[in-house]
């Protein structure tokens, strides 16, 4: 471990943590108590600027995730406005185009939340086809 920017120093540690650090040598790469202490501080010093930066990126991202929140947000809005008239449309057509009393409308709607249910929202004109041939 010895290269030309190491010195010698002394340090106080607790014998405990000292023979834990012994025990835990072989479990590393570390060839020496001194390797694996000098290891074992490069990673905690490496902890400590990850937290720096994290206080730093967690705002920033923060802001860039949000941002594309609220763009998604205000897309899928839009596309559920649109397709909200393009459905009101058609209500009104069909409401039009038929005499419905309410007690069918009221059936209508049970089967239609029953059948939706049961394709998992993935209802398609098609399914109405082949409901009303029935």
């Amino acid at each position: 471990m010895k290269n030309n920017n190491s010195i010698r120093t002394g340090i106080y540690i607790d014998r405990n943590l000292l023979a834990r650090c012994d025990e835990n040598i072989s479990r590393t790469n570390a060839s020496s108590r001194s390797e694996f202490i000098s290891d074992a501080i490069e990673m905690y010093l490496s902890w400590l600027n990850s937290k720096e930066t994290s206080k730093i990126l967690t705002p920033a991202l923060e802001s860039v995730i949000g941002g594309k929140i609220a763009t998604t947000e205000n897309h899928i809005a839009r596309v559920l406005f649109k397709q909200s008239v393009e459905i009101a449309m058609m209500m009104h057509v069909v409401a039009g185009a038929f005499q419905i009393d309410e007690d069918n409308l009221d059936r209508l709607r049970g089967m239609c939340v029953d059948e939706v249910s049961r394709l998992g929202g993935k209802f398609k004109f098609e399914d109405a086809v082949r409901i009303q041939k029935r």
